[in-house]
């Protein structure tokens, strides 16, 4: 009966995971189906003639790339301080990796928290986008770029060509094959031109957001868009050119949390040819903020086409249009929507005709068009009641059917328990949950230390031990610090520092000081494995050799022979599983290969951390709370913008999605599973 009890409760809590998770999921696809194509204005009636477009996305192009005065990018800077384009700071919502994103710019529509898990397996887009709505008005759509568009929109698009956006080591080839393109298309050029390039993000997540390649690529695309806008000059016909970001990229080269770094992208339009509207003022330095869902609905105003009811962006089609007409076609669009989803907002003009020529009427919208939009995207992911409910009457049943297991645990493991479930119930404790098992981690060494002084029961191999296990705790914690939030703010927005970076930041950051030193980031790791290798022998110096000798290959690129070496290491994973009797040893010889040579320390300072644990006999509490840290040691978060995906793709020649998946799973939970090695 208890077994049976056990069973079940660990099936109603997967069961209440996977519902939510479905809930994420399907809410996109259940708001698609739901509503049909109403639109704002008749569709059809086009500008004529009809304009062209160019639509760039550069992955991961954070504000600060463009506006910084470092920035390479000066034939874009010339051309937005010239007045001659228009830059925006546009707000990239959560989550902030590329799908979602995408699908924010075609449809003007916020996606879920469920579109992360969409992000590795895109299927066609349902809700009505620009992109479908020119194809279907015979016009040529041609794309080039990261392939996730074209398994959005099958069959929309005349010309394609998609490459993969999951193979980061590859950031020069990638964008490469986009531009090669470009000749051909200015011979036969069509309506429409999306192209997307991902070199940015693959330098981000293989080389760092600080890496010299950055300023290279940035110069890169800074001459791709002067080839682009000197060929449109050159026409007769009204262009626009847009260039845009998905989303930003952290110091450490990821994305996908809410840092001002990920959630801010340049958005840079140019209306060329065109009657185009001069700006009374100069640019100004601080560029307007808008929303990513603002481009959909000026696209679709720019091309004479209705704005669909699911698109809550607001046109910016007023600076190069009628701006009367445009402000009123947005009115009228947002009381639609009002009426629709039976929202409480006044309309600013109820009872009465705007007059949208008055220039109080202008700004009055203009802030009204902003409220609206805030209540709209407020109320956009909200979960049914039905599920959120459902989810907690399972869980409740699966807490009851397991109530009897409690007895069985000790009261301080109870309380670890208790612990690590408390702390989801503050979004401050979530960001900042690191530093709470760092804490806990140094608690638990004082307090086997006072303990053990207390009832006088201790020896001297038992001192040292513990306070071994004290210093390592103390590096693993410090060891990843320069990636840490609190250390990659503006220095502006933090208290004064109470010691010298001497003694702060620098004596811990060892990540950053073996990426410059890697030999002697080697033989550390060899000595500190030759000093307390438990079993000496030849199995056991593998366990080290081989994963410094791919480690050092990649470090001078001899990517063919660690490409060969690598696939002998994840071949002995069986034998070595068998003959050590434990599963997770089978993974190490794995683990230490894929790892960055400057983190092998880290990862063979965690395994002696799991050993010291077993050493001391330390509680099932105490083990808890150190393996919970040790999951932190390796800089991981509650933020996806700290997954990093470069192990994944390490001794890889191409792109395998089953190799890749295990090597991000092994190098995510490393951490743990080390020290449950090392034990």
């Amino acid at each position: 009966m208890s077994s049976g009890s056990f069973w079940t409760s660990r099936l109603l809590v997967v069961c209440a995971c996977a519902l939510l998770v479905y809930s994420f999921v399907a809410l996109d696809r259940d708001a698609a189906a739901a509503k049909k194509a109403h639109k704002t204005g008749v569709d059809g009636q086009e500008s004529s003639p009809s304009p062209r477009l160019v639509f760039m996305v550069i992955d991961a192009f954070r504000l600060s790339f463009l506006t910084s005065p470092e920035s390479p990018m000066k034939f874009t800077k010339s051309q937005i301080s010239s007045g001659s384009a228009h830059l925006f700071d546009a707000y990239a919502r959560m989550p902030t990796v590329t799908l979602p994103r995408i699908t924010a710019y075609i449809t003007g529509t916020l996606p879920s928290f469920g579109t992360i898990l969409t992000n590795f397996a895109t299927d066609e887009i349902k809700i009505d986008n620009w992109v479908s709505r020119l194809e279907g008005r015979g016009k040529r759509v041609h794309f080039f770029g990261d392939d996730t568009w074209i398994r959005l929109l099958p069959g929309k698009f005349e010309k394609s060509e998609g490459v993969t956006s999951f193979f980061v080591n590859d950031y020069t080839e990638v964008d490469r094959n986009v531009t090669r393109h470009l000749d051909s298309e200015f011979q036969n050029f069509p309506d429409a031109l999306i192209l997307h390039y991902l070199g940015l993000d693959h330098i981000g997540h293989s080389l760092g957001g600080n890496s010299p390649q950055i300023p290279k690529k940035l110069r890169e695309m800074d001459g791709i868009i002067r080839k682009i806008y000197n060929f449109l000059a050159k026409s007769s016909s009204e262009s626009f050119f847009i260039v845009c970001g998905d989303h930003g990229m952290t110091p450490a080269g990821s994305h996908g949390g809410a840092s001002l770094e990920e959630t801010r992208v340049p958005v840079v339009v140019w209306n060329i040819r065109g009657k185009r509207k001069k700006m009374g003022t100069p640019t100004p330095k601080i560029p307007p903020k808008i929303e990513q869902i603002d481009i959909s609905s000026t696209i679709f105003d720019l091309f004479g086409m209705g704005i669909p009811s699911e698109s809550y962006g607001i046109s910016l089609a007023h600076l190069f249009r009628n701006e009367t007409e445009c402000l009123e076609k947005q009115h009228v669009h947002f009381k639609n929507i009002l009426i629709e989803k039976k929202l409480s907002t006044p309309d600013i003009c109820d009872g009465e005709v705007c007059d949208y020529s008055n220039v109080f009427i202008k700004n009055s919208l203009k802030k009204w068009f902003r409220e609206v939009q805030e209540e709209l995207i407020g109320t956009a992911s909200e979960l049914p009641e039905s599920s959120v409910i459902l989810c907690v009457c399972v869980l409740t049943a699966a807490t009851i059917l397991s109530c009897h297991l409690w007895l069985d645990r000790s009261s301080k493991l109870t309380a670890a328990i208790f612990l690590v479930n408390f702390i989801s119930f503050a979004s401050s404790l979530i960001e900042e949950e690191h530093e709470i098992w760092h804490y806990l981690g140094s608690t638990v060494v004082l307090a086997q230390l006072g303990l053990w002084i207390k009832e006088r029961r201790w020896n001297k191999k038992q001192i040292i031990s513990i306070i071994w296990l004290g210093l390592l705790h103390r590096v693993a914690f410090g060891y990843m610090q320069s990636g840490r939030r609190r250390w990659s703010m503006d220095q502006n927005l933090l208290p004064a520092s109470q010691f010298s970076d001497l003694l702060d930041l620098d004596v811990m950051d060892l990540d950053t000081y073996f990426k410059e030193n890697s030999v002697i980031a080697a033989c550390i790791c060899l000595v500190f494995w030759g000093m307390f290798a438990e079993e000496p022998g030849i199995h056991n110096h593998f366990m080290i050799i081989l994963p410094v000798v791919s480690l050092s290959l990649r470090v001078f690129e001899f990517n063919d022979y660690n490409f060969l070496l690598l696939n002998i290491i994840r071949a002995l994973t069986i034998p070595i599983a068998y003959f050590s009797g434990s599963t997770l040893h089978g993974f190490l010889l794995v683990i230490f290969s894929i790892c960055p040579l400057s983190q092998l320390f880290l990862f063979l300072i965690i395994y002696r951390i799991g050993h010291l644990s077993a050493k001391l006999h330390l509680g099932d509490a105490e083990n808890l709370i150190l393996c919970m840290a040790s999951f932190f040691y390796t800089g991981n978060s509650n933020s996806l913008s700290t997954l990093s995906l470069t192990p994944a793709y390490v001794g890889l020649l191409d792109y395998f999605p089953i190799i890749v998946g295990f090597q991000l799973i092994l190098y995510t939970f490393a951490g743990p599973i080390l020290f449950i090695c090392g034990q």
